[in-house]
């Protein structure tokens, strides 16, 4: 339920419970858990393997909710779980997408990609996993350069999701729209001209590719008016793309991006860089501080007592951290 809910805090919390107590009772009963668990019915004896079945869910919702409880901090422990569950069940979709995610995060794009495509081997585009699945491949591609295939893999997401009508999926057509855009702005200038033409003819025929970008920023954040990456997509368009540059109104879709999402690394830099220009630093504080809330601080986003004892979590973002340092010495 709180995986459902995307309330990986609590998730990590009550899986994490779930497999003491199943520890508990393999040292109560005196049974290692790999065994098969007996039932008499009738006359007959039915080796029903329920509580593996129960550890291993147990397992998966721990390892996917510390992929994504503010990620990469927790995804040595993830992968840990991961490589366990995987061991005995090498086709279990949901443990793939989460080691997937975090090949991901350490830019492995074609292991990552490779590993997406193996769910979406398993999985139908029909399924929500494997469409998610399909449109995270043609991501990794678009990092490795390879545009042209992204964009046919994303367009082909975005076309299956429009075929659904679900107000709900609105966030996921707006990443989408956003991954197209982002795709077509990072080739611009790298593809061939016979990529170039095919790759407008498989979107739309709507101008360079840089200005194609904009307006799959703009129809992202008419599909998802949150989606904060669009904001930050758009302040880097005003800034060094338009002409002229509109530094002014790039800063508002930074601001925008930032005070939507805290995860908004990028925006947050730019907003910070510019305060400590006008040596605003009030300001500079303001938003250094809310970037290390938003990447959870030094634990994580965990109570000290649910840290492991060995755990060392690095900061993702240590300009934030010399920028509170700069701070307090120019104070």
């Amino acid at each position: 339920m709180y995986l459902d809910e995307v309330d990986y805090e609590n998730a990590i919390r009550v899986s994490k419970q779930g497999l003491q107590s199943l520890r508990q009772l393999e040292l109560d009963t005196g049974k290692l858990l790999h065994k098969y668990v007996s039932f008499l019915f009738s006359s007959s004896a039915m080796l029903i393997n329920i509580l593996p079945r129960t550890r291993t869910a147990l397992q998966v919702t721990l390892a996917t909710s510390l992929v994504h409880y503010f990620p990469p901090k927790h995804h040595k422990e993830a992968k840990r779980i991961l490589d366990e569950v995987l061991e005995r069940s090498k086709q279990n979709t949901a443990a793939l997408m989460a080691q997937a995610f975090i090949l991901q995060a350490a830019s492995s794009w074609e292991e990552a990609a490779e590993t997406f495509d193996q769910v979406s081997s398993l999985l139908s585009d029909a399924t929500t996993t494997g469409l998610r699945a399909s449109e995270e491949s043609a991501w990794c591609k678009c990092q490795l350069g390879l545009f042209e295939e992204a964009i046919v893999g994303l367009q082909h997401v975005l076309d299956t999701l429009n075929d659904i009508d679900d107000p709900t999926l609105d966030s996921d057509r707006a990443r989408c729209l956003w991954r197209i855009g982002k795709s077509k702005l990072d080739s611009d200038g790298k593809l061939s001209l016979q990529d170039f033409w095919s790759s407008c003819l498989i979107v739309y025929s709507i101008g360079s590719n840089t200005e194609a970008a904009f307006t799959f920023f703009i129809t992202a954040l008419k599909k998802d008016p949150e989606f904060a990456p669009a904001f930050t997509s758009l302040g880097i368009y005003y800034l060094e793309h338009a002409s002229p540059p509109d530094p002014i109104r790039s800063s508002k879709c930074f601001q925008k991006a930032f005070e939507l999402d805290a995860r908004e690394t990028v925006a947050a830099r730019r907003l910070a860089e510019g305060f400590a220009n006008d040596r605003e630093w009030d300001l500079v504080e303001v938003v250094a501080q809310r970037t290390i809330d938003g990447e959870g601080g030094l634990n994580a986003g965990l109570d000290k007592s649910e840290l492991d004892a060995t755990s060392r979590y690095l900061p993702t973002n240590a300009w934030a951290w010399k920028a509170i340092g700069v701070v307090k010495f120019v104070s």
